[in-house]
């Protein structure tokens, strides 16, 4: 048997230019919109109760202020979270068929549902990987995580299961 190693990079590069491009913008730029509303209103905030805070809790509460806007001036703090918690969705279920395949009383039904709920993350994940800057840590480990997974689905596509 030949393993091709491009396979899963192409997998994952098809998967990635079928993503639905509407509203993509849209969101991001609401999300950003958001982002920045919810940082003007902390920032009032706290400057309105720094009078009547201890001093050791302005300071803490300036850090702290200082230290979120210098992250999420770009965004990306939120971006990469969502992104870490999506990761995280998909190492979860990626851990439950690996239970379920474990256990000989598990039925196929099962598993192809969790096959199928794989795909979509793996979609959605790899649509995601494309739009990251290339160095960037996050997405080796997403690119690390969809490689396992889309591995993963085609050997069971594949019967090597069964």
């Amino acid at each position: 048997m030949k393993i091709k190693t491009d396979e899963p990079s192409r997998i994952i590069t098809e998967q990635a230019g079928k993503r639905p491009k509407t509203h993509d913008a849209n969101k991001f730029g609401k999300l950003l919109q958001r982002t920045m509303e919810f940082e003007k209103t902390q920032m009032r905030e706290n400057a309105s109760s720094e009078t009547s805070a201890p001093k050791n809790v302005q300071a803490m509460r300036v850090d702290t202020v200082a230290g979120i806007g210098a992250l999420a001036g770009a965004s990306t703090v939120e971006q990469q979270g969502l992104i870490l918690e999506r990761v995280e969705q998909l190492l979860d279920t990626l851990e439950e068929y690996q239970r379920n395949l474990g256990n000989a009383s598990t039925p196929a039904q099962s598993l192809q549902s969790l096959i199928g709920r794989m795909e979509e993350q793996n979609k959605s994940l790899a649509a995601v990987l494309v739009t990251l800057p290339d160095g960037d840590s996050l997405k080796d480990i997403l690119n690390r995580v969809l490689i396992t997974s889309v591995v993963e689905v085609e050997k069971f596509k594949r019967g090597d299961y069964s």
